[in-house]
């Protein structure tokens, strides 16, 4: 089962690639960019909240947990990157993706679930995946937003 969710997190990131390019040409609502400019750092702020409880009230399994928030966090972004795709981009087919991401993260929210899959060194190479995860994310949403304020920039001159 790791390996399925390791693969679609490959997926994921040559598809946010993709989808960036494809976001990049269409116009975009205010109300989109600014979510799109929270899910750019939303990943960080869930990994800081955990680790300020894990450090200060669950006093076990340090590691386990702050993987399983970091990686975890990643799936949550997608889905809402993604959202974000489809409401640009009126795709359908965007939408599947959305759903496998949104099916993973839900399933792997539990911490129980996260330990049962990920265990020994699968746990360090659920990170290595969650920081590809999380910079490709950073990339593309960078592109799109810088993008879409040099337009909204040159329509109000």
């Amino acid at each position: 089962m790791q390996f399925l969710i390791f693969a679609c997190s490959v997926g994921m990131i040559f598809l946010i690639n993709h989808q960036t390019k494809v976001m990049e040409k269409s116009n975009m609502p205010k109300r989109l960019l600014r979510l799109l400019q929270f899910v750019k750092f939303a990943p960080i702020l869930a990994f800081l909240v955990l680790m300020v409880l894990v450090f200060t009230t669950f006093h076990t399994k340090e590691g386990i947990r702050l993987s399983h928030a970091w990686y975890v966090a990643q799936f949550w972004a997608y889905t809402a990157f993604l959202y974000c795709s489809f409401a640009i981009t009126k795709n359908k087919v965007t939408l599947i993706p959305m759903l496998v991401s949104l099916v993973i993260a839900i399933y792997n929210t539990p911490l129980f679930h996260y330990e049962k899959l990920f265990i020994g060194r699968y746990v360090i190479v659920s990170d290595i995946f969650g920081v590809l995860m999380f910079i490709a994310m950073w990339i593309a949403t960078t592109k799109i937003t810088n993008r879409m304020e040099v337009t909204n920039e040159s329509f109000t001159n």
